[in-house]
């Protein structure tokens, strides 16, 4: 990811969205959150993907209909720090209308990672933009309930299936649950798993009105945060991915409003679980295709999220300087899904190693800002061989051009994308 520009992540980010919100995920929850997302937020906080509610695609219907009332998303907290900033924005709001702080009254219930829709009753429609969605009706025709054996009616909720039977009847067809989920909304005929899931009640609509919440005040949720938070996340056999807590004061809510993309008066705290300490016991500079110098964090062996991790990324030397990241420190790694292993923090630092001279091609390097930049970029083999990777991986068919092929290529002298293309079948067979 750290050869991404700003504007790739962006559309990389829209595009994983975007799957994500049709029921086909290219990465999973986590990993979009806390790597991806996290980055472009560190990036370009003012990046329009952050603040406003993403356009719904058309996988379901090109008509859309306005929804009932607004159904915006959800600000997101990753840390108590960020949770403690929204209380106290709760404060200062409350302070404003002369509601004395032991007055506001806080909610948690699980956050649901399912299909956001609105049931007037008679309808059901999906979140879409916020404003408008798409007719899914049709699921409650083909027999799904709703949670708790309710009734109909109750407003915003989610689609969901029962983790517990996904994991037992349906993980082996299909890889998330939102994969699942989709088929359940989708035009198409149901085939046979949805049909026996929604007939078991394992496929649910589940209102929020009807989710289980603890309630309390803000001194409450202060002193027992994290013990809420994990009662929370265990009180639903669904797939959760955080704890949203909101004021129920409605004067307060009426008050802080909302902007264009969440309600100011909620928030979702999600936390990354895969975490570890790990000791580095050495960092190597990589050169990246537009000559910028990765420091790597070789590891001792570490078993998380299920792989063995050996290295991660150290971001940028900047970093590496400014926390003692070197051979004999002790990191924070966190994981999640099948990414490249992240570095949160340095626990304990060492001394460092700052490179003076590229590792591919011996030129002096120089500092930009935090970034360790080698200068060479038409000759420096790491740099040129990272350029022709990139256009067959990422701007075309990649097929037959890995990095193995393209480092043969470049012992032939080629360093040109243009290069390839005047090759003929002999010069590639030779």
């Amino acid at each position: 990811m750290g050869d991404l520009s700003t504007d790739e992540l962006s559309k990389f980010c829209q595009i994983a969205n975007l799957a994500y919100r049709s029921g086909n995920p290219i990465i999973n929850d986590q990993d979009y959150d806390f790597i991806y997302l996290a980055e472009l937020k560190e990036r370009d906080p003012n990046n329009s993907l952050l603040k406003t509610v993403e356009p719904e695609g058309q996988e379901f219907s090109e008509e859309k209909s306005l929804l009932p009332e607004a159904m915006l998303s959800t600000d997101k907290a990753y840390s108590w720090n960020e949770v403690s900033k929204w209380l106290g924005r709760l404060e200062k709001s409350a302070n404003e209308i002369n509601l004395a702080i032991q007055d506001i009254q806080i909610k948690a219930t699980p956050k649901l990672d399912g299909f956001a829709g609105y049931d007037d009753g008679n309808h059901l429609y999906t979140r879409g933009d916020g404003k408008k969605g798409s007719d899914i009706t049709r699921v409650f025709s083909r027999g799904l309930k709703v949670y708790n054996d309710s009734e109909r009616g109750q407003g915003a909720g989610e689609i969901v299936v029962k983790k517990s039977y996904f994991d037992k009847y349906l993980a082996d067809s299909f890889e998330y649950p939102r994969n699942f989920q989709a088929s359940l909304i989708k035009e198409k005929e149901l085939d046979d798993k949805a049909k026996q899931a929604i007939a078991k009640k394992a496929a649910l609509f589940v209102p929020f009105s009807e989710l289980p919440t603890w309630s309390g005040n803000i001194s409450n949720l202060i002193t027992q945060f994290d013990t809420i938070v994990q009662e929370v996340l265990q009180t639903v056999d669904f797939d959760v991915d955080g704890v949203v807590f909101e004021t129920v004061n409605d004067v307060l809510k009426d008050h802080m409003g909302a902007n264009r993309k969440f309600h100011r008066w909620q928030i979702a705290f999600k936390e990354n679980k895969d975490k570890a300490q790990v000791k580095v016991l050495s960092v190597t500079p990589q050169v990246g295709r537009t000559g910028k110098i990765t420091p790597v964090a070789e590891l001792e062996p570490t078993l998380l999220s299920g792989a063995r991790i050996v290295r991660a990324t150290g971001h940028h030397y900047g970093l590496v300087k400014e926390q003692g990241l070197g051979a004999g420190s002790v990191i924070e790694l966190t994981r999640s899904g099948l990414v490249i292993p992240k570095i949160n923090q340095v626990l304990k630092s060492a001394p460092v190693d700052i490179p003076a001279l590229c590792p591919s091609c011996g030129e002096i390097l120089h500092w930009e800002s935090d970034f360790l930049m080698c200068a060479n970029h038409t000759d420096c083999p790491a740099q040129v061989i990272g350029k022709m990777e990139y256009f067959f991986k990422i701007l075309a068919n990649n097929d037959g051009f890995g990095i193995a092929t393209i480092e043969k290529l470049y012992e032939k002298n080629i360093r040109k994308v243009s290069q390839i293309y005047a090759l003929n079948v002999d010069d590639l067979s030779g």
